[in-house]
């Protein structure tokens, strides 16, 4: 069997540590072990992906070497291991940036999960400190960042589309970038060196918009004392984004429509006919095609849009990008925030990678440069990111903002027995019937008590939480 990860146990009790070590090493770790702190800090250039770290050392204490690592830069992650009565340091711990505690002596299973975890973690910060300093071309296209495979997907759109000049429509959430790719199809199409002009139709009011697109000729209406070009002018031999296309009055999508048809228009006040030569990219973050059933979106011009669909995937599809996008944004907001803020803490992008993000990308960017202006460390730490975010952390519970420590000093919890009382039970029941019955005979079975009902059911207590939140009565 190939060898995992490198793993340091520093613990000063010989049989506790020979313990843990077997234990790792059964799991195919590669595992160092040191009896002081000193020796742990002095090896930090091996890297090793994860520390189980005695708290209650002899000589440097263990406080004083999570410190240590923390000033030294390292986002390694510590699992601190403490005794009964000494839950206090741990506490402490926690708040300096130790990924997890456990107490002496330490579950088997529990150890190994939390060393999982703990790896894939600090995988996922090292991939955003690999990326530090360069994105490749093959994860920025046109600048547009990603790598997974809904993005490639749509690289490979933009590509088919760019040289030929139909019209295309974007959808996609609000905040997927749907303006940045109207501008890889425009800076790739053959009206490149034409201007790339936007118009948002849900921002200008139904009695401007003929003059925003027309243009207006002098005398056309009281105050027009002079000619002045419409969008449609300006954007001759580039590209016309029209945004929000869905927001457009009924009589500016005839006479859209009608521009559509052969190209040409004349202005407000005007009787010349203009002819323009340019290209039409449409998006919407709303379903058109519903609007067209309701009456509020002109059949005809949906279909004279809709030539070529490219639809863009919420950033909640496309997680793989995550660290890319992080890593950009922190670049891109370096030079405007007086300090050194090169990575986010592993426990930050635990939360992040959690996160649903309805606001897609845009949302990202605006959490990461926020944390970037309230953070006091060189890194994003989960204290720096909002509140609604944080609670996706691993351990969550409450809307105070609390969490619950990764192991409490718990009474050995007896394994529970088929948790229904008959098989009978499962009968002709919902998925949603059987959850809830397992959720609330665990917690029966438990008297109450939610560590030891999750224990027994093998879950984490924040699904425990969040599944009972769900299913238990309102008192």
């Amino acid at each position: 069997m190939e060898a995992k990860e490198l793993l340091f146990v520093v613990d000063a009790d010989i049989q506790h540590r020979k313990m843990m070590v077997g234990w790792l090493q059964d799991q195919g770790y590669q595992v160092k072990v040191f009896d002081n702190g000193e020796l742990c800090l002095n090896m930090l250039d091996e890297n090793p992906a994860a520390i189980c770290l005695d708290i209650n050392m002899p000589g440097l204490l263990g406080l004083e070497i999570l410190k240590r690592i923390r000033l030294a830069n390292r986002d390694i992650p510590v699992m601190v291991v403490t005794k009964n009565d000494a839950l206090d340091p741990a506490v402490e711990a926690m708040k300096i940036g130790a990924f997890d505690y456990m107490v002496k002596p330490v579950d088997k299973i529990r150890l190994q999960t939390n060393v999982e975890r703990a790896i894939e973690m600090h995988t996922m910060v090292n991939k955003i400190q690999r990326l530090q300093g360069e994105l490749k071309k093959t994860y920025s296209y046109k600048n547009i960042i990603g790598q997974s495979e809904p993005m490639r997907q749509i690289f490979g759109q933009i590509d088919e589309v760019s040289g030929i000049n139909i019209n295309v429509f974007v959808g996609g959430e609000s905040g997927t970038g749907k303006e940045l790719v109207a501008k890889a199809i425009h800076f790739n199409s053959a009206y490149r060196m034409g201007d790339f002009v936007a118009i948002n139709c849900g921002a200008i009011p139904e009695e401007l918009q003929e003059n925003e697109f027309f243009g207006h000729d002098k005398g056309a209406f009281t105050g027009a004392d002079d000619s002045r070009p419409g969008k449609l002018e300006v954007a001759n031999g580039g590209t016309l984004f029209l945004d929000e296309i869905g927001e457009m009055s009924p009589k500016m999508q005839v006479k859209l429509l009608r521009f559509l048809q052969d190209k040409s228009f004349e202005r407000v006040g005007g009787t010349k006919k203009i002819n323009v030569d340019l290209r039409v990219i449409s998006a919407t973050n709303r379903n058109l095609q519903d609007a067209v059933s309701e009456g509020r979106f002109r059949e005809d011009l949906y279909y004279r849009l809709m030539v070529y669909l490219i639809s863009l995937p919420p950033l909640r599809v496309r997680k793989d990008d995550i660290p890319l996008l992080i890593n950009h944004f922190l670049k891109k907001y370096k030079d405007e925030i007086p300090k050194k803020i090169t990575t986010v803490s592993s426990h930050a992008m635990e939360a992040l990678d959690r996160y649903p993000w309805p606001g897609n990308v845009r949302q990202l960017e605006n959490e990461i440069y926020r944390a970037m202006v309230t953070t006091q460390t060189n890194m994003v730490q989960i204290e720096s990111l909002s509140a609604e975010i944080q609670k996706y952390r691993e351990g969550y519970v409450g809307d105070d903002n609390q969490f619950i420590p990764a192991l409490e000093k718990l009474k050995p919890v007896p394994v529970i027995q088929p948790i229904f009382s008959s098989a009978t039970t499962l009968v002709g029941s919902t998925f949603d019937e059987i959850e809830k019955q397992a959720f609330l005979e665990a917690l029966n079975r438990a008297n109450g008590k939610v560590p030891q009902a999750a224990k027994a059911l093998g879950i984490s207590r924040a699904t425990f939480y969040r599944k009972l939140k769900k299913y238990r009565p309102a008192n």
